[in-house]
């Protein structure tokens, strides 16, 4: 069985696919993540010990391993880490994945997966809003609003989250593979046009969402799944996933089940 669930952060907002709030969860089923998955953060982690058991933790006890868990990358992953050869990159379900733990993949953007009968378009990435800093709603009872101090290279941001040509590339060499139709779509963000039924406010305009864009309007696919935007919402085919684990809804590209 096949589940999707949005940002994890690392174990910060992971509270819902707990043992106890994710029951159904089996030996054998998957769960795809739409980005922010931070299962790969700690710049300093081969040094600091704490960091490393933190890492640890979520990658080896929060997650549970009877699970495979799959993720596409969000804007706030390591990147250096992620891409610069620590995680060997895996045949996995017909498409490359790197793989962190035995039941742990971050699926590479731009391919294509064959799993449980459909198939499946992983694209990751977006841009940080908060690598200058962020003016947030508190959650402490006095209200009122936090402050996040800027993103610092190398340490907690990374120029990688925003997808290259290349992997616009990669989408399209795939696409053409399957004569650009599949059943889901998983990615952080979602393609332009689509931002304001999600989002009202205003957004800094985001390289990733113009290059879905573009995918978008020569798909045809069953169901888009993305996250980012921390809220749970669904408008026609796009869902955006934050803090539930919902089970996939198996149809075909046609929208047939």
């Amino acid at each position: 069985m096949i589940y999707v669930t949005g940002d994890l952060h690392g174990g910060e907002t992971s509270w819902h696919v707990s043992s106890a709030n994710f029951k159904p969860a089996k030996k054998g089923d998957i769960v795809l993540c739409c980005g922010d998955f931070g299962g790969v953060w700690y710049h300093d982690y081969h040094l600091n010990q704490n960091h490393r058991r933190q890492e640890d933790y979520f990658l080896e006890s929060r997650l549970r391993q009877r699970v495979t868990w799959l993720a596409v990358d969000g804007n706030h992953e390591n990147f250096a880490r992620l891409f610069g050869g620590e995680f060997p990159l895996v045949n996995l379900y017909g498409g490359r994945a790197y793989q962190i733990r035995k039941n742990v993949f971050y699926l590479k953007r731009g391919e294509v997966f064959q799993i449980e009968g459909e198939t499946f378009l992983a694209f990751g990435g977006a841009i940080s809003r908060d690598r200058f800093g962020a003016k947030l709603p508190s959650l402490g009872w006095e209200g009122g609003y936090d402050y996040l101090p800027p993103r610092k290279e190398g340490v907690n941001w990374w120029p990688e989250e925003l997808p290259t040509q290349d992997d616009y590339d990669n989408a399209c060499r795939n696409l053409d593979r399957v004569g650009w139709v599949v059943d889901h779509v998983i990615t952080h963000t979602c393609p332009a046009s689509l931002r304001p039924d999600f989002l009202k406010l205003g957004r800094v305009p985001d390289p990733t969402e113009d290059m879905l864009q573009k995918i978008y309007e020569q798909l045809t696919f069953g169901s888009w799944h993305f996250g980012h935007l921390h809220i749970d919402k669904q408008v026609g085919k796009f869902t955006c996933h934050y803090n539930k684990v919902k089970r996939l809804v198996q149809k075909t590209a046609a929208g047939i089940p």
